[in-house]
């Protein structure tokens, strides 16, 4: 099956394609649309894989990177004001979704587009490895924000042990997403290729998360007098209502 759509061969070329033959994947659809926002969420993610697909075929390549860039900001921006722990990332955020998208209309190669959107997902996996070996733990040290966790709780040696062990299972977790859109990409349609991995990132994801969120849960169970993370997560939010915007 499209055995010249070769991930590596591909980046020199075009994105000026035929119809049926090389409507590659020029559009990072999310790859983990969990969040609390539920439902809304799914449209968030559901508007750019179908936009994507409708703008490439009556516009061609440079559309829809144009339209999955203003969608990727808007939504960023949004989540932002909705009070979402992003602050100090917008400005890295803002670059990084203009600076790829700059990149694939220039080159107008799907293959360095979506290339792009694949080494991102594997460097940070590659990131949690070494701040964990760094003695540095990103994770630990951002998990707080969403979660909610005090410092007595984080400054136990089990949460440290149990964020070591799970940033290492996400970064794996990473580079298996990697490696299965490199093989998706070379091997299916692009329709089918956005479709088949939306469906599939997303369980996945959602299986890495829960099974993350419980591991920890338990570990940090040794602790004493220790609530649950739901309870701490309750009254965070309960404190810090994301729907409230931000001025």
């Amino acid at each position: 099956m499209r055995g010249e759509r070769g991930f590596l061969s591909e980046a020199g070329q075009t994105g000026k394609v035929t119809q049926d033959k090389e409507l590659g994947p020029s559009s990072e659809v999310p790859h983990n649309p969990i969040t609390p926002t539920g439902d809304r969420n799914i449209w968030e993610a559901l508007f750019p894989l179908f936009a994507f697909i409708v703008v490439n075929r009556l516009f061609g390549l440079l559309w829809a990177i144009v339209v999955a860039t203003v969608w990727s900001l808007k939504i960023t921006f949004q989540r932002y004001r909705q009070g979402y722990p992003i602050g100090r990332f917008l400005p890295i955020v803002t670059i990084g979704i203009i600076a790829r998208g700059v990149v694939g209309i220039i080159t107008d190669s799907e293959a360095v587009y979506f290339g792009i959107g694949i080494g991102i997902k594997a460097s940070v996996g590659l990131a949690l490895i070494i701040s964990v070996f760094l003695k540095k733990n990103l994770l630990a040290k951002y998990a707080p924000l969403i979660l909610g966790l005090k410092k007595s709780i984080t400054s136990q040696e089990v949460y440290v042990k149990a964020m070591n062990h799970i940033s290492v299972f996400i970064a794996f977790a990473q580079f298996s997403s990697s490696a299965f859109d490199i093989w998706l990409f070379n091997n299916a349609s692009v329709d089918g290729y956005l479709i088949i991995r939306f469906f599939v990132n997303w369980p996945f994801t959602t299986l890495v998360i829960l099974g993350s969120f419980f591991y920890l849960n338990r570990r940090l169970s040794q602790i004493q007098d220790f609530p649950g993370l739901a309870t701490i997560m309750e009254e965070r939010l309960a404190k810090d209502d994301p729907g409230q915007e931000r001025k």
